[in-house]
C-alpha cells in the first residue's frame, strides 16, 4: 500500500505493478485516492501544529515512503535541526526511505515492526536522534487500519506513550465503517481476488486510543476538518469522509 499511495501522491517510488493494482482499487473504490491525499495534507497540518507547540523531534510509525511533503520535509523547512525517525516493516519501503533520506543527518528510516516497541525505541538510529527527555511528536497515520484487534492496537499505542515524557503529542488517523468502502472491498474480491486486509473502526472506538491523554481542538473529527488552513483543505462535503483524525497531549 505504501507504493500505491506513492503513486496516488505523484511520487517516484513505485512501478507498473503498483500502478496496475492502484487502478484496480480505483475501479472498486474511486474515493480512496482522495482520502490518501487528504491524509498527507493532514500530516502537514499536524506537523506545523506541533512545531508551533515547540516540538522538535518526531516519530512516524508505519510511515510508508517519506516523500511528497512528508514529516521531515515540512518540519525541516521551518527548522533544519528538527529530528525525524520513520518506521516501516516493508524492506523495500525502508530501502526507498533510506535512499530518499541520504545526506540528511537529522532523519532516519528504521526497518522494524512497530508491534515491537523495544525494537523501535532501542534502535541505534532512534537513540541517536530522539531524546526521550524532551517532548516527541508521534504520528500514527492510517497505520492502525492494518492492525487487527488481535494485535491490541490500543495497548500498542499505550506502550509507546508510556515511554514518552510529558508534553509529548500523539496524532492519529483511522478509517471508520463506510458502506461505500465495504461495497468496494466486496467488488474487489469478486473481480481481482483478496483485497488488502483492513480493520475498520468507528469514531467512538478510535477515540478510545487516546485514553489518558488531553485531546486538542477540535477533537476527533473527519480528516479534512482537523484544523484546516484553507477551504481546499476541507474539500467538498467533508462531513461525509469516513476517515477520522485527532491529536492529544500527554500531561
Amino acid at each position: 500500500m505504501a507504493r500505491i499511495n506513492d503513486h496516488w501522491l505523484e511520487g517516484s517510488c513505485h512501478g507498473q505493478a503498483d500502478r496496475d493494482y492502484a487502478d484496480q482499487i480505483v475501479v472498486c473504490a474511486p474515493h480512496i485516492p482522495y482520502l490518501v491525499r487528504a491524509s498527507r495534507q493532514l500530516v502537514g497540518r499536524m506537523v506545523r501544529y506541533l512545531m508551533d507547540q515547540g516540538v522538535r523531534q518526531f516519530l512516524d510509525l508505519g510511515s510508508g515512503i517519506p516523500a511528497n511533503r512528508h514529516v521531515h520535509e515540512v518540519a525541516q523547512e521551518a527548522d533544519p535541526d528538527v529530528r525525524v525517525v520513520y518506521v516501516d516493516l516493508d524492506p523495500r519501503v525502508a530501502a526507498d526511505g533510506r535512499r530518499l533520506l541520504e545526506g540528511n543527518d537529522h532523519a532516519a528510516f528504521l526497518e522494524a515492526d512497530i508491534r515491537d516497541p523495544d525494537a523501535v525505541l532501542n534502535h541505534p538510529d532512534f537513540t541517536r536522534l530522539i531524546d526521550l527527555e524532551q517532548p516527541v511528536g508521534v504520528l500514527i497515520i492510517e497505520t492502525l487500519l492494518y492492525l487487527p484487534d488481535t494485535d491490541d492496537p490500543a495497548g500498542l499505542v499505550a506502550s509507546y506513550l508510556d515511554r514518552l515524557p510529558s508534553g509529548s503529542y500523539l496524532g492519529m488517523s483511522h478509517c471508520g465503517e463506510d458502506e461505500q468502502l465495504r461495497k468496494g472491498l466486496n467488488i474487489f474480491s469478486r473481480m481481482f481476488g483478496t483485497p488488502p486486509p483492513v480493520t475498520l473502526r468507528e469514531r467512538e472506538e478510535f477515540q478510545t486510543f487516546f485514553h489518558g491523554l488531553e485531546l486538542v481542538d477540535p477533537g476527533v473529527v473527519q480528516v479534512t476538518l482537523w484544523n484546516p488552513l484553507t477551504e481546499e483543505d476541507m474539500g467538498r462535503n467533508p462531513e461525509l469522509a469516513h476517515m477520522y483524525a485527532g491529536m492529544a497531549r500527554k500531561n
